[in-house]
């Protein structure tokens, strides 16, 4: 068993731990399958940012601290119960593999690239980043018309680089002067005896279930988030806003996405418009 994963559902300002059981830890990474961040009301943004904070206290367990901030200018800030992540952790475990490569990397400004990254291989078999943090900002408190995340890979030879994309803009030109991303990155030169993944593009699927078709039967899976784009017909206040994969359960070969989608909404009943979408990345570990 060198690759297990774990997921759990949490809340902003809460530490969560990741139990391998009897299973040492080598290596790891983390990343986000969900999350929500909302006002106790609809107001302006000023800040919208989430990141995760890992540690490891001994062999088996690993722990994440869930860091999230919605804020305007007039001093509202997290409404913590109606906010919440789905946070997912990939390990390398009991004996070293040189053939696979989890790392995290934090705090890449949007419209550049992180590397290079020395890679297992020149000849992948499976290399996603997906994201596990972000931090947009205005200059000063807007409306929001559009948010959008988005993390990708790219390799060259055994280097590796991992793109970074976000963007928070109203109607009236105002642009986030912050925009960074935090990213974690699997990169593995396994034969697919090992690891499975199946990326799923554009789900918006609001009260549906998706199902995900492996190969082969699965012991367990994690869902993460690679990209997100959110919008209003026309720029609102924001009471809540977030999307990705909240639920999904392993079924033999398949796994079942609980609505995957975007969303965003005030207190008038204005809610995110049919562009909006999230892109996912499977990892199902195949049953042994």
């Amino acid at each position: 068993m060198p690759i297990a994963v774990r997921h759990v559902h949490t809340q902003p300002s809460k530490t969560v731990t990741f139990d391998f059981g009897d299973h040492k830890v080598l290596s790891y990474t983390v990343g986000l399958a969900y999350w929500r961040l909302s006002f106790d009301n609809d107001n302006h943004v000023r800040t919208l940012k989430i990141s995760l904070s890992p540690n490891q206290p001994n062999a088996t367990q690993i722990t994440v601290k869930v860091n999230g901030e919605i804020r305007d200018d007039s001093g509202n800030t997290i409404h913590v119960e109606e906010s919440s992540a789905e946070v997912c952790c990939i390990a390398v475990v009991d004996t070293k593999d040189s053939n696979v490569l989890l790392t995290s990397v934090n705090g890449i400004s949007a419209g550049t690239q992180y590397g290079p990254i020395a890679l297992p291989s020149s000849s992948l078999s499976m290399g996603a980043a997906f994201i596990s943090g972000f931090e947009l900002g205005y200059g000063s408190d807007n409306h929001v018309l559009s948010l959008e995340l988005s993390t990708g890979f790219n390799a060259n030879g055994t280097s590796g680089y991992i793109k970074a994309d976000a963007s928070m803009s109203d109607s009236s030109g105002n642009m986030a002067t912050t925009a960074k991303l935090d990213a974690g990155l699997l990169a593995t030169s396994l034969n697919q005896d090992g690891v499975y993944s199946v990326a799923k593009n554009n789900l918006q699927a609001s009260g549906t279930t998706v199902p995900v078709e492996f190969k082969v039967p699965l012991s367990d899976a994690v869902v993460l988030l690679q990209d997100y784009q959110v919008r209003f017909a026309k720029d609102h206040h924001v009471r809540s806003i977030g999307g990705g994969c909240e639920k999904w359960t392993v079924e033999g070969n398949t796994v079942r996405l609980t609505a995957p989608k975007a969303f965003i909404k005030d207190d008038s009943g204005n809610t995110e418009s049919s562009s909006s979408s999230v892109s996912l990345l499977v990892v199902g570990i195949p049953k042994t």
